[in-house]
């Protein structure tokens, strides 16, 4: 179980490669994030939601190459670890905007407004 700084229980992390992705991510909505291991602990990579396509769907692409360019050119996946979080769209997107406008993750390329939300740790 991985917990981030906010106390949020993710499930994983899990290894990031396909047979791990089909076996282990939800075929569900939520908030995912790829992590890279650094040896005890995790640095955050990337942050993404699911929210039109499920989680599993979006693992897949980025696993594949096709969902973000920071993933797909880093070539080495077996230092990078993925979890989840289930949650209803609205939460999805206001964790995903506090990460990536306070703390962008390096892979993120999109750019989010500070202070989106007022306060994450409701959820």
């Amino acid at each position: 179980m991985y917990q981030d700084k906010y106390y949020r229980s993710w499930n994983g992390p899990f290894e990031f490669s396909s047979s791990k992705i089909n076996n282990e991510a939800p075929a569900a909505f939520g908030v995912y994030q790829v992590l890279k291991k650094q040896g005890g602990n995790h640095q955050v990579m990337y942050i993404g939601i699911a929210t039109g396509e499920i989680i599993r769907q979006r693992l897949l692409s980025h696993y594949n190459g096709t969902g973000n360019k920071n993933i797909a050119a880093y070539g080495n996946t077996a230092d990078l670890v993925f979890v989840f979080w289930l949650c209803d769209l609205i939460s999805a997107r206001q964790i995903e905007s506090f990460v990536i406008s306070t703390e962008k993750p390096p892979f993120n390329i999109k750019n989010e407004h500070k202070h989106f939300i007022p306060n994450i740790t409701i959820h």
